[in-house]
């Protein structure tokens, strides 16, 4: 039996640096078959040619076998370059197999150099569905490998919320992701994990996603008086050295908590880093993130037209008020019904609709979340430079709130940054309250208010400058008409080079 929670409890204290002592250096042993010893390395190799595994998948179940008979041994598939036509599951329900702490990589830092093919790649239920599939397995390691055009994802580590599974401390590093249907990287289920100096790029929903972040206890919620904290002692997630861009979000988490974005770039993408609380996922709402120290620029992919380069995925976030509700695009960062994020000396400019948005599902009256969970509360928002300092302006509003929730609070962002007032019946300093202010629990405040005109305007409903309006918007390829293009040219940006998508004649229609 794994006593997973043991492995938990290590990884708390010593999760993220143990795992960067991996490295990335090609492993010293190479056996076709490794000896039935107490080896502190084994490696099992997988190429093309002249390896006794011809596929990833064989070299993965023979290491698996080896790892169960030898639970001490250091166990690595090493993966010379090549194109591996395959889908590869890595599944620690299997009787009789061990993954915990496997190592799958290519032998080259080259990401570029290991591909994992998803066009007529086949799985045991038909077409591939991942590129790698970890199933509760804990401290798994994935690095130098490209993942392209899976049906769902390129890199997929979870756990289910059966009892026994579980998945603690993976790493995902040096990692390519492009093409798939839905996620790049695509962690769901887990505590605590990495996905470092990788990048995703034309995927269906988000280059990089954290989802479903469990709690302490299955039965967690963050009603009542005094909610306990999700996990009383946090193992965190880290994204670092990231380049998410030309999704429809660089980087998505429903429901995830105890995230740290840092020092990544996101852009080109239909919005850039977009923590959410929705119903599809357990552990609602997202909350107690940090994001910081980012470039989150040109984030003006409208992948709603025909031209885009990949489709999308997602046929809304549902119905709110009879209208169908999409992401909105053209905005840096979004904070969609999230308590205690942390959003602070990022570089967020060029986004065509708003730099940095935040606001609740309502659970009141309009319900867009059941349970009343995703309500914009205690989030900060301090020490950003907006608008490369009026080099490339945000579009209409550098912070757009929705004035709901309570707690949120706006300090130290740079002087020119522009806040949107609504139909200015309520002051700016109500909507944008200086930092600190006292934290406001779930069920003393409300998801819904229309006094600002800014979530929404009951006489007016499709109104583009308030988020239901907006994210209503029919078709979804019009939310472009709203956009606000402050300069004709985006100024140069280190090496980086925007994308837009451009409508076919009439495709967009605005009035």
């Amino acid at each position: 039996m794994k006593h997973w929670l043991a492995f938990r409890t290590l990884v708390l204290g010593v999760c993220v640096a143990a795992l960067a002592l991996t490295g990335a250096a090609t492993p010293a042993l190479a056996h076709d078959a490794p000896p039935a010893s107490k080896a502190k390395k084994v490696v099992f190799e997988a190429c093309k040619h002249g390896c006794r595994y011809r596929t990833i998948q064989q070299a993965v179940d023979a290491a698996g076998s080896y790892g169960f008979e030898n639970p001490k041994a250091k166990v690595v598939v090493a993966i010379r370059p090549g194109k591996y036509v395959e889908g590869v599951v890595v599944d620690g329900t299997e009787r009789r197999k061990d993954f915990d702490r496997l190592t799958i990589e290519g032998t080259k830092n080259n990401r570029r150099r290991v591909i994992l093919e998803g066009k007529n790649a086949k799985g045991e239920l038909g077409a591939a569905q991942n590129g790698i599939e970890a199933i509760s397995v804990d401290g798994i390691v994935l690095r130098n490998i490209w993942a392209r055009d899976y049906q769902s994802n390129g890199f997929f580590v979870h756990a289910s919320g059966e009892e026994g599974q579980h998945c603690v401390g993976y790493t995902m590093d040096n990692l390519l992701a492009s093409g798939n249907r839905s996620y790049g990287l695509f962690a769901k289920n887990c505590y605590g994990g990495r996905m470092v100096n990788s990048a995703g790029y034309h995927q269906g929903d988000a280059g990089f996603y954290v989802g479903e972040t469990p709690c302490d206890k299955r039965n967690w919620t963050d009603h009542g008086p005094n909610p306990a904290p999700c996990q009383k002692r946090p193992l965190w997630t880290l994204l670092k050295n990231d380049r998410g861009y030309e999704n429809v979000l660089g980087y998505s988490g429903t429901n995830s908590k105890y995230v740290r974005i840092v020092e990544s770039a996101f852009y080109n993408n239909g919005a850039g880093i977009v923590p959410n609380t929705l119903d599809s996922e357990g552990y609602e709402p997202n909350g107690w993130n940090i994001i910081e120290r980012n470039d989150v620029f040109w984030n003006n992919y409208n992948y709603f037209l025909a031209g885009s380069k990949f489709k999308t995925v997602s046929g809304g976030l549902g119905e709110l008020a009879g209208a169908t509700v999409n992401y909105p695009t053209g905005v840096g960062i979004v904070l969609y019904g999230g308590d205690g994020n942390l959003v602070r000396r990022n570089k967020v400019f060029g986004n065509y609709k708003w730099g940095i948005a935040s606001f609740s599902g309502p659970g009141e009256t309009f319900v867009a979340n059941e349970g009343n969970d995703a309500k914009n509360i205690n989030n900060q928002i301090t020490a950003n430079t907006m608008g490369r300092e009026s080099a490339d302006r945000n579009g209409e509003y550098d912070f757009w709130n929705d004035d709901t929730g309570g707690g949120n609070c706006w300090s130290g962002n740079n002087r020119i940054a522009t806040f949107a007032p609504g139909n200015g019946t309520v002051p700016l300093s109500t909507i944008y309250p200086s930092c600190p202010q006292p934290d406001v629990v779930n069920d003393a405040v409300r998801s819904i208010n229309p006094a600002a005109g800014l979530q929404l305007i009951l006489s007016e409903m499709s109104n583009p400058k308030t988020i239901l309006g907006y994210a209503g918007t029919n078709p979804p390829q019009n939310q472009q008409c709203s956009w606000v293009r402050r300069v004709a040219t985006h100024p140069p940006f280190q090496n980086y080079k925007p994308v837009e998508v451009t409508p076919a004649p009439g495709e967009v229609t605005c009035d």
